[in-house]
């Protein structure tokens, strides 16, 4: 039973690690998109720019949503 647990605990262990890199490059992304629309008038943004910004914008939701499922999962895993 007890390296069951220990199995468990380093497979969420793992799950968590993995979310907190998910955060970290999220975090970054969001970063990244608020500096450039803050520090850019509407106008000087090409279509081309706007696209960048949309995809950014995709990734970042990507990565918000993967580490919000490796947390549920760890919350399955750790549940009793």
């Amino acid at each position: 039973m007890t390296k069951r647990r220990h199995k468990g605990a380093g497979s969420a262990r793992g799950f968590l690690s993995q979310a907190i890199a998910l955060v970290g490059e999220s975090h970054a992304l969001s970063y990244a998109l608020v500096m450039a629309l803050a520090s850019t008038p509407r106008e000087r943004f090409s279509h081309k720019e706007i696209d960048a910004l949309c995809q950014m914008a995709y990734e970042l939701q990507e990565k918000l949503t993967k580490a919000l499922e490796m947390f549920q999962e760890i919350e399955k895993v750790t549940d009793p």
